[in-house]
């Protein structure tokens, strides 16, 4: 009978141990989330009085990626790979301002982090698949306009080696 007994109270113990290590768990992964937002936000407010800002980056493979840079009133797309190479610059004040908003609401979007994932639970645990058409939606602006700005990148190129083509002839010909 004393075994019995014995046993019974070491399986509510060790439950109640399992449940205290959840806890402790628990507070542990919400104070290092609380810490890397601190962190985020005070880096991102030593960084706001710098003159140059990178707005933004997407990974195209190893080691290769496109960064949008804001430097002035101007922003520059940007081709890092084995070297960096600058795809475009936008300089239309309206344009750069709709490309600045889309990434300022992009990241005031991720502060709230825990009602898309609550979200994402729900839709998961009631069978739903999620539509990835309302997220491309939302932010398609940006997105159409890095299309448009990408389509015309290889324009640009071309335009630049008639300029080049044209100064190297100006030049044998003055030196003729």
């Amino acid at each position: 009978m004393l075994f019995a007994a014995g046993t019974l109270g070491d399986s509510s113990n060790a439950l109640l141990n399992l449940m205290k290590v959840v806890f402790f768990l628990a507070v542990i992964i919400i104070l290092i989330v609380l810490l890397i937002r601190f962190l985020g936000r005070r880096n991102q407010t030593l960084m706001s009085g710098r003159s140059i800002r990178t707005l933004g980056a997407l990974g195209l493979g190893p080691n290769k990626s496109i960064q949008i840079i804001e430097l002035g009133s101007s922003l520059y797309l940007i081709g890092v790979g084995d070297d960096i190479s600058m795809m475009d610059k936008i300089t239309d004040p309206a344009e750069v301002a709709l490309i600045i908003s889309a990434f300022e609401d992009q990241a005031s979007g991720t502060d709230n982090f825990i009602a898309p994932l609550v979200a994402k639970i729900k839709s998961k645990l009631r069978g739903e698949v999620p539509s990835e058409e309302i997220e491309i939606h939302e932010t398609s602006s940006f997105y159409e306009t890095l299309q448009s700005k990408l389509a015309l990148a290889p324009e640009r190129k071309e335009k630049l080696e008639e300029l080049r083509r044209d100064e190297d002839l100006k030049k044998e010909s003055e030196d003729l």
